[in-house]
């Protein structure tokens, strides 16, 4: 185990990759808030994608809500695990006779992997590849995701969240203006709950999906130029079942701000303070009644944890063991 702050909770992992379920459950409870302007579209549509929904769990007024699909969410944390793979050394990288061997070595040995990526070239054997899943791959079968997402809602209205902007194109040559276009787009400072739940993961494994989600910056259309989104960790549980759906999250805390005369969403908005206000007690109902164990780390326990993965991700050398480790035993697992 990396970090010796998760060492109280090590019942909650399982010791080695397992073969069957165990059910052991931990759950990244987290707000995705723009820090820019953001598109969250399917492939291929101008419009961003939206759904009709009852407004909280006590009001039952239909409102219509930014979605954020699940892809759009779990895609741009795997890239960014792959990444650092990559970056760190991991490929190239062949297994023989039960061992792993990496660089110029594995290049020597016929079958060897050279990359891993989305989604055709998935090597299968890596720390994301075990984790997050993948569908049939010819000669390596298909292996089924230990960590488990939603689709997640904007707790305002879709109408208050989002912005028509219209651009047009300078010809630079003849210094003249083209095609006229208007996109629709999601505003800074919208807040999207959603939790990210691992299922069966070893300790390390947990560590490598919360520094991913600590790390991605960029979700959404045209990542490059926009889409900048900070992740904030309210809460980890682990549990023995799932707890609760990303919508019923963002009804519930859209239920403790009409509850409360300081919070105005239409005239002033929300803020992060306002979300951490409600968090904990929210959660804490949310969960009151699930038909099994929770164990919920909040405060100075969860920010410990949160600076352990931290000071991890800085510290190169550790890192770069760390991930060698974690996939070492990733590649020598067999079903």
């Amino acid at each position: 185990m990396i970090l010796s702050t998760l060492e109280k909770y090590s019942k909650n992992f399982v010791p080695t990759i397992p073969r069957t379920p165990t059910n052991r459950y931990a759950s990244i409870i987290l707000l995705r808030e723009t820090k820019s302007y953001a598109i969250f579209t399917t492939e291929g549509g101008e419009q961003q994608d939206v759904e009709q929904t009852p407004a909280g769990l006590s009001h039952p007024e239909p409102t219509t809500r930014l979605v954020m699909f699940k892809r759009k969410q779990v895609a741009p944390e795997r890239r960014m695990g792959k990444a650092l793979l990559r970056q760190y050394g991991i490929f190239p990288y062949a297994i023989q006779n039960g061992q792993v061997v990496f660089g110029e070595e594995a290049l020597a040995i016929k079958e060897h992997y050279e990359d891993c990526y989305l989604t055709e070239g998935l090597c299968t054997h890596c720390p994301d590849c075990l984790i997050y899943g993948y569908a049939a791959v010819e000669g390596e079968g298909a292996r089924k995701a230990r960590l488990m997402t939603d689709t997640c809602f904007s707790v305002r209205p879709y109408e208050l969240v989002q912005k028509q902007v219209k651009f047009n194109v300078i010809d630079e040559a003849k210094h003249t203006s083209g095609t006229i276009t208007e996109y629709d787009y999601t505003v800074p400072g919208v807040f999207l709950p959603a939790v990210e739940t691992t299922v069966d993961l070893t300790a390390d494994e947990f560590v490598y999906v919360l520094g991913n989600i600590l790390r991605t910056p960029r979700y959404g259309k045209e990542g490059t130029r926009q889409g900048f989104v900070r992740n904030h960790v309210l809460a980890i549980a682990f549990s023995d079942v799932e707890l609760f759906a990303n919508l019923e999250f963002t009804q519930a805390l859209y239920d403790a701000f009409m509850a409360d005369d300081e919070i105005d969403m239409v005239e002033r908005g929300l803020s992060l303070v306002d979300f951490q206000k409600h968090a904990n007690s929210v959660i804490e109902t949310l969960t009151q009644n699930v038909a099994g164990r929770v164990e919920l780390v909040t405060g100075e326990e969860l920010q410990a944890i949160l600076e352990d993965v931290r000071a991890l991700n800085r510290d190169e050398t550790r890192f770069a063991q760390f991930l060698k480790d974690l996939h070492v035993r990733s590649a020598t697992f067999t079903v």
